[in-house]
């Protein structure tokens, strides 16, 4: 059943699908009326004629005075004066009705063959006419046709002539075509329009789920983002006070194996963090593609050399079919290598025994690199769900081991970012192969990838370090304490603070200028690390390295830190990545 809500926004749309036809039948009305006239102007009185122009011209004057005055209420987002206008509607139909019902008496009143052979022609048109136009609404209809044809049959029933019978069939005949038209008409508008409503409802329906679908996503990465930031701090603290630890553990086995087994849990968790921060950076747009010719072989040896120990270990087959020597594909060298580790990454952990393989096969112009292996297969439905955030076929039990299930959805978000569709062949038991497209080039076209620098060793870091002026701002006391146990260590000379300018204050107190500044990114009062260290800066008077130390997941946050010009490092920062990166700006900085 429809509600009271439903009938009154059908009853609206039917004056407005007559209120939009409006113009074109009073026209046509008046207009056949005119032609009336003139064509029995010698048949019938002209006074007759005039008194029956008239009174048609004052109902087409009336029509048109209320269409212009219902037609912004009846138009807009929200109609009104629907129930005004409708009257007014009626008011004119039953009128016309009754005009041309007048019409149809003269046969009774002037016995013409003339005039019958131009007035019912004119009123079957009149008919027809009205029940296009008006039976949206039956009451209109039924006001304007009964008087029309109840008046008009009178009139050829009151005819002298023979040809009465033929007339009064012909009317019947008129009057059950016209109900039977108008009948059609109406069903199939109340149709198209209920239609129309419901698909509207459904369209409003989808619009508000996808509002709190978006709204529910907004929401998630708001809580990731906060929950990540939050968690990102003790982290951070925890490898930089881990770090100054370490040179006092003693070397005794027992000690270092405890120190292993921390070291190896502080870098699953880091390499988590970083994983949930590649979505979040690729999800930002901060990682920008340098697409160009790269020689294919180096990459994949590059992951022969990093995972076929690793699948030995698990006591697993490495196979690796390069492509031809000289092959070189269009890509970036650095996020092509990131593909595929994760995909041989993916298929070692998944793989209990038999063989990952590695296979090239040209195609029409591109590559196809191929990942195989022989583990338990993924079913066909869920081949499109893997590639989803956090989605684990079978870890239900959430073993940290297998990851936390973001590998795939990096590739995911890589391959369209790099133009490099990935398909997936498998089945329940025989296996899986992920194949990446990459388009080939020309090999004289591509340039040696510049290799990795040499390791510096410890101890010359260090000494590096030592003496070095170094500035840190950041209103966690526990991360400020792990900095300072970790610079001391080092041997450099160093300065704190909870704000930029409780920084100033302790410069202009003698604390030595720093030779570089490093800066949380969120800090207390709205400041942002980008603004502390251009305060430093101006007070220093001359360029100062910066870097920024951010937590945040958010893609705003990383977009702005990016777009700061200092160097970015997310938490949790490895030391070693920390005493890399402090070396080479200082050595920029001295050159």
């Amino acid at each position: 059943m429809r509600d009271a809500a439903w009938t009154a926004r059908m009853r609206t749309e039917q004056v407005r699908l007559i209120y939009r036809n409006y113009p074109f039948t009073l026209s046509a009305n008046f207009g056949l009326c005119l032609l009336v006239v003139a064509a029995l102007w010698n048949a019938v009185p002209a006074g007759i004629l005039l008194a029956w122009c008239g009174l048609s011209g004052a109902l087409t004057a009336k029509g048109a005075w209320d269409y212009l005055r219902y037609r912004r209420a009846l138009s807009g987002p929200v109609p009104t004066d629907v129930d005004a206008a409708q009257q007014r509607f009626a008011t004119i139909a039953w009128g016309t009705g009754l005009v041309w019902g007048a019409a149809g008496l003269a046969p009774a009143l002037l016995p013409s063959s003339h005039v019958h052979q131009v007035l019912f022609p004119a009123i079957t048109g009149m008919a027809f006419g009205g029940a296009a136009f008006l039976s949206t609404d039956r009451r209109l209809f039924y006001g304007y046709i009964v008087p029309m044809l109840g008046l008009t049959l009178l009139g050829v029933a009151g005819m002298e002539s023979g040809a009465r019978v033929l007339f009064i069939s012909l009317t019947l005949a008129l009057a059950f075509a016209t109900l039977a038209f108008a009948h059609n008409v109406h069903a199939m508008i109340q149709r198209s329009l209920t239609l129309r409503f419901e698909n509207m409802d459904l369209i409003d329906a989808l619009k508000l789920q996808k509002e709190q679908a978006d709204y529910a996503n907004l929401s998630k990465s708001r809580f990731l983002a906060a929950a990540s930031h939050d968690l990102r701090q003790p982290m951070h603290a925890l490898g930089l006070l881990f770090e100054s630890l370490r040179p006092r553990i003693d070397a005794d086995p027992p000690s270092q194996h405890l120190l292993h087994s921390i070291t190896a849990t502080i870098h699953t968790l880091e390499d988590q963090f970083n994983a949930l921060l590649d979505i979040s950076k690729l999800d930002a747009g901060v990682i920008a593609c340098d697409v160009q010719a790269i020689p294919l072989w180096r990459t994949l040896a590059r992951i022969e050399a990093e995972f076929a120990p690793v699948a030995e270990r698990k006591g697993l087959r490495f196979a690796l079919h390069g492509p031809a020597p000289g092959t070189a594909v269009r890509s970036d060298a650095a996020l092509l290598d990131r593909m595929l580790r994760n995909l041989v990454s993916n298929a070692i952990q998944h793989t209990p025994h038999g063989t990952v393989l590695v296979a090239c096969r040209l195609r029409a112009g591109t590559v196809r690199i191929e990942v195989r292996d022989s583990g338990p297969g993924i079913a066909p439905e869920l081949h499109r769900e893997i590639f989803q955030e956090f989605y684990q076929v079978q870890n239900t039990e959430r073993d940290r081991s297998h990851g936390v299930g973001l590998g795939l959805a990096i590739v995911d978000r890589l391959s369209r970012m790099l133009d490099h569709p990935v398909s997936l062949r498998s089945a329940p038991g025989c296996g899986s192969t992920f194949t990446i497209t990459v388009p080939v080039c020309d090999a004289s076209s591509a340039a040696a990838p510049a290799g990795p620098p040499a390791a510096t060793p410890a101890t010359g870091g260090l000494q590096s370090l030592r003496g070095r002026s170094i500035a840190a701002i950041d209103d966690d006391p526990i991360v400020l304490e792990g900095m300072r146990q970790l610079f001391e260590h080092w041997g450099c000379t160093w300065t704190a603070a909870a704000s930029a300018d409780e920084l100033l204050q302790r410069l202009r107190s003698g604390a030595p200028l720093p030779e570089i500044v490093i800066s949380d990114y969120r800090l207390r009062g709205g400041e942002n690390g980008a603004q502390a260290i251009a305060k430093v800066v101006a007070f220093c008077g001359r360029p100062v390295p910066g870097i920024l130390v951010t937590g945040d997941t958010a893609p705003e946050r990383l977009r702005e830190a990016t777009d700061s010009g200092h160097a970015v490092l997310h938490k949790p920062v490895r030391p070693g990545k920390l005493r890399a990166l402090l070396l080479h700006l200082l050595d920029r900085s001295t050159t």
